[in-house]
């Protein structure tokens, strides 16, 4: 009986310093942040331009790593801006890359800097307004869509 808690003992004790490791090794910043806003459609100045009653920009944060296979990887729902944001490890430079559901598509499309411009003001200001975040990449990877 004895031998058994022993046993016991020893074998919990070394759980428990097994799951300490891992979570000292364990850094959020390594991993995906995703992050939701639904909006208005006014918010984003596109309450003359589509019918509906939600717009919802979907961020997908990677503060340490690329965010091209997350960005390869995820679709758009319906009125649903992505925008993808992380680091390149060969180069230490941001990478940036939205991606537009296809009701949403032709607005963007047109290039009107005002229209671009309200979408990179709820990043620069709701999203990121604690981080360094270039405004200006971000407007060029919106251009891109």
């Amino acid at each position: 009986m004895r031998f058994s808690l022993i046993l016991l003992f020893v074998l919990t004790l070394s759980t428990l310093q097994a799951q300490q490791n891992n979570v000292e090794i364990a850094n959020t910043a390594d991993y995906l942040q995703v992050t939701r806003y639904r909006l208005q459609p006014k918010d984003l100045n596109l309450d003359h331009v589509i019918n509906t009653d939600k717009v919802y920009i979907k961020v997908y944060y990677n503060e340490t790593a690329s965010i091209v296979d997350d960005y390869n990887f995820f679709k758009p729902k319906k009125n649903e801006i992505l925008f993808f944001y992380g680091t390149n490890a060969e180069n230490q430079e941001s990478e940036m890359f939205f991606k537009v559901h296809d009701s949403l598509k032709d607005v963007y499309k047109k290039k009107d800097f005002n229209q671009l411009m309200q979408v990179i003001k709820v990043l620069e200001y709701n999203v990121f307004s604690e981080d360094k975040f270039s405004s200006a990449e971000a407007y060029a990877a919106l251009e891109r869509v």
